[in-house]
């Protein structure tokens, strides 16, 4: 198998949703805010801030309500009482939800190496062990085979104060770096994850954890991949080549 490069990331980013209303009460509009949370009914739970969103137009098609987890645009309506707002659902995405894989124990074949980038990154819920990501990803548009990402703990290096994970997109070789097919095959996909690390948390843990993540996308710029690193108890985020 041939393999071609891909070296133009997306330019556009994902806007994080954080929580800053006023709180006085009167109507006003914010439009365009991103943001993560749980569907229960017709309600949007952010997280991991605890605000409530109520719907009150809806224009989009309506099946977010069977979903568990979407990322979501909005226009926020008005304040309905602390915490609790009423809004204008434009567009939204479903969010898989994972468990991190550990390395040692788990087989590549199931978590793959054809190439993915961390994209952005909209919370690091220490409280619960989580982190909510999107990643890009490419898959042939005809085609019907399920792509999977992985969050993989690297048991073989991690310490109580640094956790080392591995991204990994499973897409049986339908990746744009495969000369097998047309470059115009392709799409380039975005795909929302939350992934649950608590299982890979150490019993002595330090108080400041250090989440590196490292990742490979298409080896731009003859680069093997991308490392990420998130303190768990500070808003800091550093990537760095590798």
């Amino acid at each position: 198998m041939k393999t071609r490069q891909l070296t133009l990331l997306a330019a556009a980013a994902i806007l994080a949703f954080t929580t800053c209303f006023k709180p006085d009460g009167e109507e006003y509009i914010y439009t365009n805010l991103y943001g993560y949370g749980t569907v229960s009914a017709n309600i949007i739970k952010i997280e991991p801030d605890g605000v409530e969103f109520t719907l009150a137009e809806d224009q989009t098609d309506g099946k977010w309500t069977s979903l568990n987890r979407i990322f979501f645009c909005c226009d926020v309506i008005r304040l309905k009482d602390d915490g609790r707002y009423d809004i204008r659902l434009k567009s939204y995405e479903p969010v898989f939800r994972k468990t991190a894989l550990f390395k040692i124990r788990t087989p590549e074949s199931v978590y793959g190496s054809d190439a993915v980038a961390f994209y952005q990154d909209w919370g690091l819920d220490w409280r619960v062990r989580t982190l909510n990501m999107a990643c890009l990803l490419t898959s042939l548009t005809k085609s019907n085979t399920a792509h999977s990402i992985d969050f993989v703990f690297d048991d073989t290096r991690s310490h109580k104060d640094t956790l080392f994970f591995e991204l990994r997109h499973q897409g049986l070789g339908e990746s744009y770096e495969n000369t097998d097919y047309e470059a115009t095959e392709f799409k380039l996909e975005t795909r929302f994850m939350t992934f649950d690390f608590s299982e890979c948390i150490p019993a002595d843990a330090g108080e400041n954890i250090v989440i590196s993540i490292e990742w490979d996308w298409f080896k731009a710029n003859e680069l093997k991949g991308l490392e990420r690193e998130l303190r768990h108890n500070q808003e800091c985020a550093v990537i760095r080549l590798k």
